[in-house]
């Protein structure tokens, strides 16, 4: 990969983004930012209440903090799932190095079973959601990214060796 000084986890909620990404980022020492938690930082909100306000209203939120935090060297960048979906996001996204964390959606559903912090998945049938969700996002996520990484059953550290051999060819 060529010389770069930005990574973008792009993926599905569960997938490993934020925890992947911090632990990157001190393998690389780089500075790590997850957007969720930049959002509510921002706002002095939960994701969860923001999302009262309407998705619509929440992927606008999410592209402001993509914006404001875009021109830092030297960091990751852990990326709302659903950033893919709103087009300025998926517009500014397309010009930046993003790795898919790819993960099945069995595997998801189970490491978000007892998971109430995600708006989309305060359902009854997070099954059904999940393979709708993911169907909506899976061509973007794709579309988006140079690199995949598959974390069906691999550790956090196994992502970052795969991410680690992405970066350095």
């Amino acid at each position: 990969m060529e010389n770069i000084n930005q990574l973008y986890l792009i993926g599905m909620m569960g997938s490993g983004k934020s925890s992947t990404g911090k632990t990157l980022s001190l393998i690389l020492d780089w500075e790590f930012v997850d957007i969720d938690n930049e959002i509510s930082r921002t706002h002095s909100s939960s994701i969860n209440e923001l999302f009262l306000e309407g998705e619509k209203h929440f992927r606008e939120l999410e592209f402001q903090e993509l914006k404001k935090h875009s021109l830092r060297n030297k960091t990751i960048f852990a990326v709302g799932g659903g950033a893919v979906t709103h087009q300025d996001s998926y517009d500014m996204l397309s010009s930046k190095n993003c790795i898919y964390l790819k993960t099945s959606n069995n595997i998801l559903l189970d490491r978000l079973k007892d998971d109430n912090s995600r708006p989309l998945l305060n359902v009854k049938n997070k099954s059904e959601v999940l393979n709708q969700i993911m169907s909506q996002r899976e061509k973007k996520y794709v579309a988006l990214s140079r690199n995949e990484v598959i974390t069906d059953n691999q550790s956090i550290q196994d992502n970052c060796n795969q991410i680690m051999e992405i970066i350095n060819g």
